[in-house]
């Protein structure tokens, strides 16, 4: 009886731990992993999220995430940043600008098939449909990420503040430039009102509550200490919605058979041309870091901040595009595979930018590189131990 008692107590233990276990990872992949289950119901049962896609539901979403994105939002880590005036003025143009006209010129002149139509019904060679065209032009006209990229620079030891003054710069004026550079490679197809209107909506949905956010906060210290206090609850709760908006649009396209023109093969070459498409990014970032003459630490913030784009702000315009641009799910494929594959590609660089003495870039010194006074005035020499904490990263900004 002793020994059923021991064992029924032995298994038990071990199905606590095992869940345990499948939690943690759940909560430390929250993003991916409820991307991965919102895709799964899309196709399971599509009626329901069909149902749901009316515009305005996604619209409120997107407005409640920036609404707790403006209460998150700190400028004293900004004030501090703006000292790396280099770092953080290339940083912005490259994230907003030169990234996107690099990328979407290159996109530009690849082969598409027209919406709606099979790989079967269309002559000669292509890539997928035109709306997968439109997600990765969209995807690489962002503003880079936030908190991931944050979070990577610290690791590598970088610029942490510069990172922070160019995600907070490059984030809001996205909002603006990001619509009116996408809308430079539709022409035809993207009227005047349209933006106007894409511009509108992003404002009510985007701007306002960013706005209303940071005021509630700025207006009210107890607000800003509850935000505090659950910052990961509400960062997950920011996921959720984005998730959601993911499994509105998919079931509204599963529903109305859309993606019976997607087939595995473009899915594939979705995944090749994503994964091409960061490495000219980080390429990119590369070279203008060696252009610039910027240290270690200012690489950092170039290679593993600004190669990177924000997948919240992509959502929210491509949920706020005209309907006639095409399926909404097929705009955004992209954008969900690229963001998961960026943070997957730029984890390999973390450890090489840490160790300086593999990128002796500088010949002279610039302000983001300065060491303290504690007489350490050569950037390429390895410090003998270092602790990186995330939590610094993670304090400053986290979404």
């Amino acid at each position: 009886m002793a020994d059923e008692t021991g064992t029924g107590c032995c298994t038990k233990d071990k199905a606590v731990s095992c869940c345990s276990r499948v939690l943690t990872f759940y909560l430390s992949n929250f993003l991916i992993c409820t991307e991965l289950i919102a895709v799964a119901a899309a196709f399971a049962i599509p009626v329901v999220g069909y149902h749901l896609s009316d515009p305005t539901i996604s619209l409120v979403i997107v407005a409640i995430i920036f609404l707790f994105t403006g209460l998150k939002l700190k400028t004293e880590e900004l004030r501090q940043g703006l000292k790396s005036l280099d770092v953080i003025l290339l940083g912005v143009v490259t994230s907003l600008f030169i990234t996107g006209f690099c990328a979407a010129s290159i996109v530009e002149q690849l082969p598409f098939r027209p919406s709606n139509v099979s790989i079967d019904d269309h002559d000669g060679f292509n890539l997928g449909p035109s709306e997968v065209k439109l997600g990765l032009i969209l995807w690489n006209c962002l503003p880079c990420t936030i908190a991931t990229g944050i979070v990577m620079v610290t690791d590598a030891d970088g610029d942490v503040m510069g990172a922070v003054a160019v995600s907070t710069i490059a984030n809001l004026l996205g909002c603006f430039t990001s619509p009116l550079v996408f809308s430079l490679y539709v022409e035809g197809e993207f009227t005047t009102s349209q933006i106007l209107n894409l511009l509108k909506k992003l404002g009510l949905s985007l701007l306002l509550p960013l706005i209303v956010g940071k005021l509630l906060s700025l207006l009210f210290k107890k607000v800003q200490e509850k935000v505090t206090e659950y910052k990961r609850p509400i960062g997950l709760g920011q996921n959720t919605g984005i998730c959601i908006i993911l499994w509105i649009k998919l079931s509204k396209s599963v529903y109305l058979k859309t993606f019976e023109a997607l087939q595995w093969r473009d899915l594939g070459i979705l995944i090749v041309l994503c994964v091409l498409a960061h490495l000219l990014m980080l390429l990119l970032t590369f070279t203008l870091s060696i252009g610039a003459l910027f240290k270690r630490k200012g690489t950092c913030v170039m290679m593993l901040l600004v190669s990177q784009k924000t997948l919240v702000l992509g959502t929210a315009i491509a949920t706020a595009l005209p309907a006639s641009l095409g399926s909404t799910a097929l705009i955004l494929l992209p954008a969900f595979i690229s963001h998961p594959l960026q943070m997957f590609l730029d984890s390999f660089l973390v450890a090489p930018l840490r160790n300086s003495t593999l990128f002796p870039i500088a010949s002279r010194p610039r302000c983001c590189d300065r060491k303290s006074d504690e007489g350490q005035n050569d950037d390429n020499k390895e410090e003998p131990s270092r602790v990186v904490d995330n939590s610094v990263a993670v304090e400053m900004l986290d979404k």
